[in-house]
């Protein structure tokens, strides 16, 4: 299966990630400090359990001792020894300078039914059940410095000295068991609280994907109002915002639609009366000042109308629109050029979208006397790059020239047509589309705009 890592990057800063992060975090350390206190614990008991079971073989050893004849001792101490345990005849002189600690004698005179002298190497750490490693002659025996070792004086005053030669100090392991059943519930826990997680941040996956869509779509489904308290507040005040919104949209609408009637009925009366003035020269500068000011009305109702389509989305053939765009141009003397293939349709507003790039062209034409559009088409974008050979665009007023009615160049006259409006709704209209406008200036002279349309811009 192949890795998608859009959805990678998308999940990576999410708040879903990041909680499921902390949560799975807290619940590793809760699971490592239990294996650490188990393996603690673990290694205590088994430490005391060789601990008892050496006293066991040591009194045993020195009963089995006890109960021979001096001249058979020897022997016995031979047949004593085994694969973990030495037991060796020692004399006087060989015999360890210092006494363990009493819990030794005690255990062994338990045992034994009566105490016995005990030496060992080093004090009462000699003894003890985690010495350091390592060996060290001391007389004519072998002190091994990390076991357990003693020197017991039998009840006839013999000397013999117990070694196990097994090395105890490391802990013992966890069972395969145990770690098999703190990493299933590891498993289980970490699922039980990704669950929860993705349960508490639905609600505002919702409520950001609610918000993209009112800004494409005011008459989308309210959401739901339901969940806990806190989300039923927020869905509550979204809810009563989106109303807020398109009642005000509503209401512009008919104030354009108004307007729209109202001013172009004393328009009209105006080029009539025109009609009657004698003087021709003055006729002509009234009759251009009365097409000025409809051209300039007709602008700006378009742009304050624009973001107000509420036009259905469908699957757009983006080389069709285009060819017929230049076709159109053509028609009027212009030329228009195409270069480049869109992959697939593109799902959008067809009216918009023919607007937008009939806004970038005719200001190509106007300002270069004609335009290339290029075509870039990727799995992620689709860009559609208007180009020209006019002047280009002052640097300082690139990023001004998408605000309403601001035209970087005064000395434009009114031959230029427009009234600065047509790339603010270019840019809208991208926006509206999740994209955006991007403006630059040709290094071999004039503008480039780029019109750039996410291919994964939720429908």
């Amino acid at each position: 299966m192949p890795l998608n890592l859009n959805g990678l990057r998308a999940l990576a800063p999410s708040l879903f990630a990041r909680m499921a992060l902390i949560l799975f975090a807290g619940v590793l350390a809760a699971q490592l400090a239990s294996i650490w206190l188990q393996w603690g614990e673990r290694a205590t008991v088994v430490a005391q359990a060789r601990g008892l079971n050496f006293s066991d073989r040591l009194a045993e050893a020195v009963r089995v001792l006890e109960a021979e004849t001096p001249t058979r001792r020897a022997a016995t101490a031979a047949a004593l020894h085994a694969s973990d345990l030495r037991v060796t005849l020692i004399d006087d002189d060989q015999v360890y300078p210092n006494s363990p600690r009493g819990q030794i004698q005690a255990t062994l005179g338990a045992r034994l039914g009566g105490e016995r002298e005990i030496r060992s190497l080093g004090g009462g750490m000699g003894g003890g059940m985690g010495m350091g490693g390592g060996a060290m002659r001391h007389g004519g025996g072998m002190a091994l410095r990390g076991l357990r070792s003693f020197d017991v004086r039998l009840n006839d005053g013999q000397w013999v000295r117990i070694a196990e030669l097994r090395e105890t100090d490391a802990p013992p392991a966890l069972p395969i068991d145990l770690i098999a059943n703190l990493l299933i519930t590891l498993f289980f826990v970490s699922a039980v609280a990704m669950i929860a997680v993705r349960q508490a941040t639905r609600p505002l996956q919702q409520l950001a994907q609610a918000a993209d869509t009112l800004g494409r779509d005011l008459d989308a489904p309210p959401l739901a109002e339901t969940g806990p308290a806190e989300t039923r507040r927020a869905a509550q005040a979204f809810n009563r915002m989106q109303a807020r919104i398109k009642r005000l949209v509503d209401e512009r609408a008919r104030a354009l639609a108004a307007v729209s009637h109202d001013l172009r009925t004393p328009l009209t009366r105006l080029r009539l009366r025109t009609e009657l003035v004698g003087d021709e020269p003055l006729r002509e500068q009234m009759a251009a000042d009365l097409d000025s000011m409809a051209a300039m009305i007709d602008a700006t109702l378009d742009y304050l109308r624009g973001l107000q389509d509420s036009e259905a989305l469908r699957k757009i053939d983006i080389n069709a629109l285009l060819q017929s765009l230049a076709e159109d141009a053509a028609v009027l003397g212009k030329t228009i050029s195409v270069a480049g293939v869109a992959q697939a349709p593109y799902r959008g507003q067809l009216s918009a979208l023919r607007r937008a790039l009939q806004n970038l062209i005719d200001n190509a034409i106007k300002y270069g006397h004609g335009a290339t559009i290029r075509i870039e088409d990727d799995q992620d974008s689709l860009r559609l790059i208007v180009e020209d050979d006019g002047p280009g665009i002052p640097p300082a007023e690139l990023a001004r020239v998408t605000e309403p009615y601001y035209r970087p160049d005064a000395s434009r006259s009114r031959e230029t047509g427009g009234v600065g409006l047509g790339l603010s709704i270019a840019r809208d209209i991208a926006l509206l589309h999740g994209g955006e406008l991007q403006l630059a200036n040709r290094q071999q002279g004039g503008l480039c705009a780029t019109l750039v349309l996410p291919r994964t811009a939720p429908a």
